[in-house]
């Protein structure tokens, strides 16, 4: 009895292997879409003239978008996507001539909200059999929207993520943009835009 009952695990789990490489070969040469809403948390970097650190308060901040990515192999797809993102910043000791870095609010507090339009072309990898993570690196470009003379209109990120999908549809990724460009046109004052960024989408 302990045999047979042994016999039909085993048989059931080669089933279930069997089943998910079928679902990943199935997935080769086809597209998924993923919409999303995203949280995003800003670690800026705010240099002054003086090459001093300027102590800032981080701000959340609220965007969505869609990625489609292309399965080019069992373990390797491409992907591209279209992101809405809101990242901000308030800054609670610098002062001065500089105040191109934002508005004063009613604490005196330089404050800057920057509006982006960001453009991520990732490589993505699926170590598990399950095709259920996802590993994701590439080149981002981000085009600022309504910021003024001041900020530079383009600016550069490297994207690494990992995402995760509880279910065939459900997917949660957390990301890391490293700002890899200067959003200044003005020398004196140096701002990257690192950012953290956790999206919950569905698949199709």
């Amino acid at each position: 009895m302990k045999q047979l009952l042994l016999v039909v695990i085993l048989l059931l789990d080669l089933s279930g292997v069997q089943a998910q490489t079928t679902e990943r070969q199935d997935a080769v040469g086809r597209f998924r879409f993923v919409p999303s809403v995203m949280i995003t948390y800003n670690p800026y970097s705010i240099k002054d003239w003086m090459n001093n650190s300027v102590s800032c308060n981080h701000r959340f901040q609220l965007g969505f978008g869609v990625e489609a990515e292309y399965r080019l192999h069992e373990f390797v797809g491409v992907a591209f996507g279209c992101d809405y993102v809101v990242q901000g910043v308030k800054t609670s000791e610098y002062r001065g001539s500089y105040s191109y870095i934002g508005s004063y609010n009613k604490n005196e507090e330089h404050e800057v909200k920057l509006k982006s339009l960001c453009v991520p072309l990732l490589v993505c990898l699926h170590p598990l059999p399950n095709d259920r993570m996802a590993l994701k690196f590439g080149y981002q470009m981000d085009f600022l929207l309504g910021m003024g003379d001041n900020y530079k209109k383009i600016c550069h990120d490297v994207p690494m993520s990992i995402a995760y999908s509880f279910d065939d549809r459900l997917q949660l990724e957390l990301r890391y943009n490293i700002g890899v460009s200067d959003i200044f046109k003005e020398k004196g004052t140096s701002v990257t835009r690192d950012c953290y960024i956790l999206s919950a989408g569905v698949r199709f």
